[in-house]
Protein backbone atom coordinates (compact mmCIF):
# COMPACT_ATOMS: atom_id res chain seq x y z
CA UNK A 1 0.00 0.00 0.00
CA UNK A 2 1.24 3.43 -1.39
CA UNK A 3 -0.66 5.48 0.61
CA UNK A 4 -0.60 5.73 4.99
CA UNK A 5 -3.40 5.09 6.56
CA UNK A 6 -4.62 8.12 9.25
CA UNK A 7 -5.51 7.38 12.65
CA UNK A 8 -7.14 9.07 15.23
CA UNK A 9 -7.19 8.26 18.77
CA UNK A 10 -9.66 8.98 20.98
CA UNK A 11 -8.94 8.05 24.78
CA UNK A 12 -8.60 10.18 27.79
CA UNK A 13 -6.00 8.39 28.99
CA UNK A 14 -2.76 10.59 28.08
CA UNK A 15 -0.51 7.61 28.87
CA UNK A 16 -2.91 4.89 27.40
CA UNK A 17 -3.01 7.05 24.67
CA UNK A 18 0.54 7.26 24.23
CA UNK A 19 1.27 3.32 24.29
CA UNK A 20 -1.86 2.94 21.75
CA UNK A 21 -0.04 5.60 19.31
CA UNK A 22 3.15 3.94 19.86
CA UNK A 23 1.70 0.67 19.21
CA UNK A 24 0.13 1.94 15.67
CA UNK A 25 3.09 4.04 14.53
CA UNK A 26 5.14 0.42 14.91
CA UNK A 27 3.13 -1.14 11.62
CA UNK A 28 3.44 0.45 8.54
CA UNK A 29 1.60 2.43 6.68
CA UNK A 30 0.33 3.73 9.83
CA UNK A 31 0.43 7.32 11.27
CA UNK A 32 -1.48 8.99 13.68
CA UNK A 33 -2.54 12.30 13.25
CA UNK A 34 -4.35 13.54 16.63
CA UNK A 35 -4.86 12.38 19.97
CA UNK A 36 -7.86 13.66 21.35
CA UNK A 37 -9.18 13.63 25.37
CA UNK A 38 -12.22 14.25 24.64
CA UNK A 39 -15.60 13.93 22.93
CA UNK A 40 -15.60 17.75 22.13
CA UNK A 41 -11.25 18.39 21.30
CA UNK A 42 -12.56 14.83 18.45
CA UNK A 43 -15.40 16.81 16.91
CA UNK A 44 -13.48 19.75 16.71
CA UNK A 45 -10.84 18.13 15.50
CA UNK A 46 -12.74 16.66 12.78
CA UNK A 47 -14.57 19.25 11.80
CA UNK A 48 -11.49 21.10 10.66
CA UNK A 49 -9.79 18.11 8.87
CA UNK A 50 -8.98 17.68 5.61
CA UNK A 51 -8.35 15.13 4.91
CA UNK A 52 -10.27 12.91 6.97
CA UNK A 53 -8.82 10.13 8.86
CA UNK A 54 -9.04 6.71 7.87
CA UNK A 55 -9.49 4.79 11.26
CA UNK A 56 -10.18 5.98 14.77
CA UNK A 57 -9.46 4.01 17.61
CA UNK A 58 -12.38 5.26 19.99
CA UNK A 59 -12.35 4.74 23.81
CA UNK A 60 -15.93 4.91 24.81
CA UNK A 61 -15.68 6.04 28.58
CA UNK A 62 -15.59 9.25 27.55
CA UNK A 63 -16.25 12.23 30.08
CA UNK A 64 -17.74 14.62 28.53
CA UNK A 65 -19.87 12.23 26.68
CA UNK A 66 -21.88 9.17 28.07
CA UNK A 67 -22.13 5.68 26.68
CA UNK A 68 -22.47 5.67 23.00
CA UNK A 69 -23.14 8.79 22.29
CA UNK A 70 -19.73 9.67 20.26
CA UNK A 71 -19.28 6.48 18.60
CA UNK A 72 -23.05 7.32 17.19
CA UNK A 73 -22.21 10.75 16.19
CA UNK A 74 -18.97 9.49 14.57
CA UNK A 75 -21.27 7.12 12.33
CA UNK A 76 -24.07 9.29 11.52
CA UNK A 77 -21.57 12.71 10.58
CA UNK A 78 -18.64 11.39 9.45
CA UNK A 79 -19.89 7.44 7.93
CA UNK A 80 -16.26 6.93 5.51
CA UNK A 81 -14.75 6.17 8.91
CA UNK A 82 -13.51 2.90 10.27
CA UNK A 83 -13.84 2.82 13.81
CA UNK A 84 -11.82 -0.25 16.59
CA UNK A 85 -13.47 -0.20 19.83
CA UNK A 86 -10.71 0.04 22.87
CA UNK A 87 -12.92 0.10 25.52
CA UNK A 88 -12.99 -1.89 29.00
CA UNK A 89 -16.91 -1.54 28.44
CA UNK A 90 -17.53 -5.26 28.30
CA UNK A 91 -21.09 -5.86 28.72
CA UNK A 92 -23.13 -7.40 25.63
CA UNK A 93 -25.53 -4.59 25.16
CA UNK A 94 -22.71 -2.25 24.34
CA UNK A 95 -20.98 -5.05 21.95
CA UNK A 96 -23.45 -5.76 20.29
CA UNK A 97 -25.07 -2.36 19.52
CA UNK A 98 -21.36 -1.57 18.07
CA UNK A 99 -21.11 -4.37 15.67
CA UNK A 100 -24.99 -3.72 14.06
CA UNK A 101 -23.57 0.06 13.93
CA UNK A 102 -20.47 -1.16 11.83
CA UNK A 103 -17.29 -1.03 14.62
CA UNK A 104 -14.53 -2.25 12.41
CA UNK A 105 -13.66 -4.43 15.82
CA UNK A 106 -13.82 -4.49 19.28
CA UNK A 107 -11.03 -4.92 21.91
CA UNK A 108 -11.60 -4.81 25.47
CA UNK A 109 -9.19 -3.20 28.25
CA UNK A 110 -6.40 -3.96 29.18
CA UNK A 111 -5.12 -3.92 25.80
CA UNK A 112 -3.30 -7.00 25.19
CA UNK A 113 -0.59 -5.75 22.11
CA UNK A 114 -0.40 -8.88 19.84
CA UNK A 115 -4.95 -8.46 19.60
CA UNK A 116 -4.49 -4.68 19.15
CA UNK A 117 -1.61 -6.02 16.17
CA UNK A 118 -3.76 -8.08 14.76
CA UNK A 119 -6.79 -5.68 14.43
CA UNK A 120 -4.29 -3.62 12.65
CA UNK A 121 -2.95 -5.80 10.21
CA UNK A 122 -6.67 -6.85 9.58
CA UNK A 123 -7.71 -3.32 8.86
CA UNK A 124 -4.17 -3.37 6.08
CA UNK A 125 -5.64 -5.95 4.32
CA UNK A 126 -9.36 -5.11 4.55
CA UNK A 127 -7.53 -1.57 2.80
CA UNK A 128 -5.52 -3.44 0.39
CA UNK A 129 -8.79 -5.11 -0.56
CA UNK A 130 -10.78 -2.60 -1.39
CA UNK A 131 -8.60 -0.65 -2.94
CA UNK A 132 -7.57 -2.88 -5.75
CA UNK A 133 -11.02 -4.62 -6.20
CA UNK A 134 -13.59 -2.66 -8.28
CA UNK A 135 -15.92 -6.09 -9.04
CA UNK A 136 -15.90 -8.36 -5.93
CA UNK A 137 -16.32 -12.28 -6.19
CA UNK A 138 -17.44 -14.10 -3.38
CA UNK A 139 -14.14 -14.76 -1.98
CA UNK A 140 -13.57 -11.31 -1.85
CA UNK A 141 -16.83 -10.70 -0.16
CA UNK A 142 -16.17 -13.68 2.43
CA UNK A 143 -12.76 -11.77 3.36
CA UNK A 144 -14.12 -8.35 3.92
CA UNK A 145 -17.36 -10.33 6.08
CA UNK A 146 -14.62 -12.31 7.85
CA UNK A 147 -16.69 -15.25 6.69
CA UNK A 148 -13.97 -17.39 4.81
CA UNK A 149 -13.46 -20.95 6.15
CA UNK A 150 -9.97 -21.32 6.84
CA UNK A 151 -8.84 -24.11 4.52
CA UNK A 152 -5.97 -25.29 4.26
CA UNK A 153 -4.28 -23.44 6.76
CA UNK A 154 -1.55 -25.04 8.92
CA UNK A 155 -2.94 -27.16 11.78
CA UNK A 156 -0.84 -25.11 14.20
CA UNK A 157 -3.15 -21.50 13.23
CA UNK A 158 -6.44 -23.25 13.41
CA UNK A 159 -9.14 -20.80 15.02
CA UNK A 160 -6.05 -18.03 15.47
CA UNK A 161 -6.12 -16.32 11.90
CA UNK A 162 -7.03 -12.86 11.93
CA UNK A 163 -8.43 -11.38 9.04
CA UNK A 164 -6.22 -10.22 6.75
CA UNK A 165 -4.01 -13.37 7.14
CA UNK A 166 -5.01 -15.37 4.20
CA UNK A 167 -4.43 -19.26 4.99
CA UNK A 168 -2.87 -20.37 1.80
CA UNK A 169 -1.00 -17.51 1.77
CA UNK A 170 0.37 -18.02 4.99
CA UNK A 171 0.87 -21.69 4.78
CA UNK A 172 3.29 -20.82 1.47
CA UNK A 173 5.68 -18.29 3.60
CA UNK A 174 5.67 -20.80 6.28
CA UNK A 175 6.85 -24.11 4.05
CA UNK A 176 9.41 -21.31 2.98
CA UNK A 177 10.72 -20.25 6.26
CA UNK A 178 11.02 -24.31 7.34
CA UNK A 179 14.04 -24.35 5.36
CA UNK A 180 15.33 -21.31 7.28
CA UNK A 181 14.88 -22.08 10.55
CA UNK A 182 17.51 -20.08 12.78
CA UNK A 183 18.83 -18.26 10.03
CA UNK A 184 18.27 -14.53 10.06
CA UNK A 185 16.42 -13.44 6.84
CA UNK A 186 14.50 -10.14 5.16
CA UNK A 187 11.16 -9.31 3.86
CA UNK A 188 12.74 -8.71 0.81
CA UNK A 189 14.14 -12.25 0.53
CA UNK A 190 11.07 -14.06 1.20
CA UNK A 191 9.30 -12.31 -1.70
CA UNK A 192 11.04 -13.21 -4.10
CA UNK A 193 10.96 -16.78 -3.06
CA UNK A 194 7.01 -16.81 -2.76
CA UNK A 195 6.02 -14.42 -5.35
CA UNK A 196 4.27 -11.70 -2.58
CA UNK A 197 5.13 -8.43 -2.43
CA UNK A 198 7.35 -7.13 0.31
CA UNK A 199 4.98 -5.18 2.07
CA UNK A 200 3.01 -8.13 2.48
CA UNK A 201 5.47 -10.50 3.64
CA UNK A 202 6.03 -7.91 6.12
CA UNK A 203 2.35 -8.29 7.14
CA UNK A 204 2.53 -11.75 7.53
CA UNK A 205 5.98 -11.79 9.58
CA UNK A 206 4.65 -9.28 11.85
CA UNK A 207 1.59 -11.71 12.68
CA UNK A 208 4.15 -14.40 13.32
CA UNK A 209 6.35 -12.70 15.74
CA UNK A 210 2.65 -11.43 17.62
CA UNK A 211 2.64 -14.87 17.95
CA UNK A 212 5.63 -15.65 19.07
CA UNK A 213 6.66 -18.14 16.04
CA UNK A 214 9.20 -15.91 14.77
CA UNK A 215 11.58 -12.97 16.14
CA UNK A 216 11.93 -9.65 14.87
CA UNK A 217 15.43 -8.34 14.63
CA UNK A 218 17.16 -4.97 13.64
CA UNK A 219 20.48 -5.33 11.17
CA UNK A 220 22.74 -2.32 11.24
CA UNK A 221 24.76 -3.02 8.82
CA UNK A 222 26.16 0.29 7.04
CA UNK A 223 24.49 3.63 5.88
CA UNK A 224 21.16 4.50 6.27
CA UNK A 225 18.25 2.68 7.84
CA UNK A 226 18.79 -0.41 9.73
CA UNK A 227 17.37 -3.57 7.72
CA UNK A 228 14.50 -5.83 10.26
CA UNK A 229 15.29 -9.60 9.63
CA UNK A 230 13.40 -12.11 10.95
CA UNK A 231 14.37 -15.31 12.83
CA UNK A 232 11.56 -18.23 12.57
CA UNK A 233 11.03 -20.05 15.67
CA UNK A 234 8.15 -22.10 14.44
CA UNK A 235 6.03 -24.13 16.43
CA UNK A 236 9.00 -25.93 18.44
CA UNK A 237 9.34 -21.66 20.14
CA UNK A 238 5.90 -21.69 20.91
CA UNK A 239 5.29 -25.10 22.79
CA UNK A 240 8.57 -24.32 24.79
CA UNK A 241 7.32 -20.75 25.61
CA UNK A 242 4.11 -22.36 27.19
CA UNK A 243 5.39 -24.82 29.25
CA UNK A 244 7.86 -22.19 30.83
Amino acid sequence: MDQPLKVLIIEDDFWIAGIHKEIVEKIQPFYVMHTAKSAEEALQYLCGCEPLPDLVLLDIYIPDMKGLALFFRLRTHYPALDIIIVSAANDKKTIVETKRAGAFDYIIKPVDQSRLNQALYSYVAYQELIDRTESFDQQDVDRLFRAMPNEGQPAQMTGQLPKGIDPLTLQEILGFLATHTEEPIGATAISQSVGASRSTVRRYMEYLVSIRQAEAIQHYGGVGRPLRQYIYRGQNEQNAINKE
